[in-house]
Formats: structure tokens, C-alpha cells, sequence
């Protein structure tokens, strides 16, 4: 999925405006928040993650191992292409980034 795709679709989600600005909501929390539980709600649903180029697709990975004690890595299965693995910790940056766009670019 393009990124852009998947940006309209945390938009049309959303009952609040992106303004530009993370501004908090009646609740008290900053509306970047509420993006960042949009955005990991919606990639859970579909079973997303975030490519290195950006763009989402089909994904494993991710959950925590009570045997290791830490969370695995992903591998991300892009449509006729070559899967792609990725951290944790990666993945947390990649998810920050969309985030930020979502909330700060207009």
C-alpha cells in the first residue's frame, strides 16, 4: 500500500482535524497520541508494517517473546518483491515518522 493511501485512511478515521500543530485533545492528551493509536490500530487490523521506502505491506513479526524477553523482529512481504526484515526498534522510528507527517506537514 502506498503511504499516502494509508494516510487518507488514518484521516477518514480520525474524528479530529490535523491543523499542523499537536495541539491536545479534551481528554488532555496531544492529538499525536490519538494518531499513534490510529495508526497501530489500522496496521494491526490489515497486518501492516512500514517498508524501509516508506510504504506499508503484509508483515509478520513484532510480538513480544516471553522466552528472549523482547520483541521480535518483523519481515515485511511486499508484493512481488523481496521480503524485507526489520527490528523493533526500527519499526518504533518508522511508526514515529508517520506519525510526526500526519500531525505536522499539511
Amino acid at each position: 500500500m502506498k503511504r499516502n493511501d494509508f494516510k487518507k485512511i488514518i484521516k477518514i478515521r480520525s474524528q479530529w482535524q490535523f491543523t499542523g500543530d499537536n495541539y491536545k485533545l479534551p481528554s488532555g492528551e496531544p492529538i499525536s497520541v490519538y494518531v499513534r493509536k490510529l495508526v497501530e490500530s489500522q496496521m494491526n487490523v490489515d497486518s501492516l508494517a512500514i517498508l524501509k521506502n516508506g510504504d506499508l505491506s503484509f508483515a509478520t513479526g513484532g510480538k513480544w517473546n516471553d522466552t528472549t524477553k523482547e520483541f521480535e523482529g518483523y519481515v515485511l512481504m511486499p508484493a512481488f518483491q523481496e521480503n524485507e526484515t526489520c527490528e523493533f526498534d526500527e519499526m518504533e522510528k518508522r511508526i514515529d515518522a508517520l506519525v510526526y507527517e500526519l500531525v505536522q506537514k499539511q
